[in-house]
């Protein structure tokens, strides 16, 4: 009998890994709310100029998958700048200015969104999304946890855990507003 080995396997960092989890468990949760919602509803945007449910998933999935290549991109630079107090004092005034609920307008790349899908093509974009997010994750050389790897917008440099702060802070953001919007056509 053939003993299999796994050594050759990487496994995530701890803490990367802590903070991946609940952004599977906050997408999990938000998918299995929205199951079972007529698509119309969810296609309907919540006012004129505004995006709809599937509008702003399709948004989620957008800046995970941008905000990745970015990541893969950078990593793959020979010098990266150390994480500083300045970056975390930033990176803590966009957690602060998500949290509040402050209106931001997405980045161009960001901003088009389809005007229809469905939850389900939706999912499976997602699926894909976080499985390259992991992917990214797990391979992250231990020297790089420290250094910038993705540069936000309004922020600027984030190492890898502000990063995956955002992301977090990100979709609760929306998610928020999702919930709103739930509850305005339930009503």
């Amino acid at each position: 009998m053939s003993t299999t080995t796994y050594s050759h396997l990487q496994l995530m960092n701890p803490m990367l890994e802590s903070r991946y989890l609940k952004l599977e468990e906050s997408r999990n949760r938000l998918i299995g709310e929205l199951e079972g919602l007529d698509e119309e509803l969810l296609n309907r945007p919540a006012s004129a100029g505004k995006w709809s449910i599937n509008q702003t998933v399709a948004h989620l999935i957008q800046v995970e998958q941008l905000t990745n290549s970015y990541i893969q991109r950078k990593v793959q630079e020979e010098q990266l700048e150390s994480a500083s107090l300045a970056h975390s004092l930033r990176s803590l005034l966009l957690r602060v200015a998500l949290h509040s609920g402050m209106k931001f307008k997405a980045p161009a790349a960001v901003a088009k969104v389809p005007a229809y899908a469905s939850l389900n093509s939706l999912r499976i974009q997602w699926d894909a999304a976080r499985y390259q997010l992991e992917d990214t994750l797990t391979e992250l050389p231990r020297q790089q946890l420290d250094k910038c790897v993705f540069r936000h917008p309004y922020a600027g440099m984030l190492n890898i855990y502000q990063t995956l702060d955002f992301l977090q802070d990100h979709f609760t953001h929306h998610a928020r507003q999702i919930t709103r919007m739930r509850r305005q056509w339930l009503q």
